[in-house]
């Protein structure tokens, strides 16, 4: 395994499993030199998965605790912010990951990866079956990462698709779908965006292969993007899952590196030979 950090983590702090130091202790355990706790940001409906605005100042405090208790061992602060939430001060992290993971066509918009039959019910319901409609409105939401300039992660390009090996509701060859996927691609791309390869879903059995999928990884390595290996891990268990075998992956795909966030605040190329 050559990635000695992962970015993109969550915790007690939100809809994880474990505490900051136990995610990090078994990122130190598992032969990675920096890591992440993100929290995931407030959001203006009620749910049961993202941190209160009142609570991000003692994540923080935490984190600095565990930041001078480990010199050796680098600590990041950061937050995976939601196109819909509401306001949070994102100076205030040393990494945004920009993500989306509702379709906002409700006062309490549908999630896109709560459950499959919640998703099936909102295209369904909000879109009068037209999966490729729905796929329009989650990729025009990416658009909004793109016009983020803290945000310069974008986590799980295509989330959407997190049940489709077992619901097949999208048709990722459609070309409705492939157009409102590039435009929110070329848009991420040009706004200078490192795109996630991410193996939550795979953590949790739901898929067979990171986001995005191999059609997509090979379109951003030819527009010449820049990618990041993270694992969206809600457990200890799951910290570097799959790592070797997705940087596999992306060789297949063409890429000879990924990046990392350096102390300067700059992404560095990591070889992945």
């Amino acid at each position: 395994m050559k990635t000695r950090q992962n970015l993109h983590m969550h915790s007690l702090w939100d809809d994880g499993k474990n505490s900051c130091r136990e995610m990090l202790m078994a990122c130190r355990e598992s032969g990675l030199t920096s890591a992440g706790v993100s929290l995931h940001s407030p959001m203006p409906f009620p749910n049961d998965w993202t941190i209160g605005a009142d609570r991000v100042s003692e994540y923080l405090a935490e984190m600095d605790g565990l930041r001078n208790a480990w010199p050796d061992f680098r600590v990041l602060c950061g937050i995976e912010w939601d196109v819909l939430s509401t306001e949070v001060d994102l100076c205030a992290f040393d990494y945004v990951i920009g993500s989306v993971h509702h379709l906002p066509v409700r006062e309490v918009p549908p999630s896109v990866d709560n459950t499959p039959e919640g998703l099936a019910e909102a295209v369904r319901d909000c879109f009068g079956g037209d999966a490729d409609a729905a796929a329009e409105c989650y990729f025009g939401e990416l658009l909004q990462v793109a016009a983020q300039p803290r945000a310069r992660i974008c986590g799980h390009f295509d989330l959407l698709l997190k049940f489709n090996e077992r619901l097949h509701l999208f048709n990722p060859e459609s070309p409705r779908y492939r157009r409102a996927a590039l435009r929110a691609l070329e848009a991420l791309l040009s706004a200078g965006k490192v795109i996630e390869v991410n193996t939550g879903a795979m953590a949790r059995g739901w898929r067979s292969v990171p986001y995005p999928e191999a059609f997509w990884l090979r379109e951003i390595r030819r527009q010449q993007g820049r990618v990041m290996l993270s694992s969206d891990a809600h457990s200890c268990a799951h910290v570097t899952f799959e790592f070797e075998e997705t940087e596999a992956l992306l060789r297949s795909c063409g890429f000879d590196s990924v990046v990392e966030l350096d102390p300067s605040g700059e992404f560095t190329e990591v070889p992945l030979s």
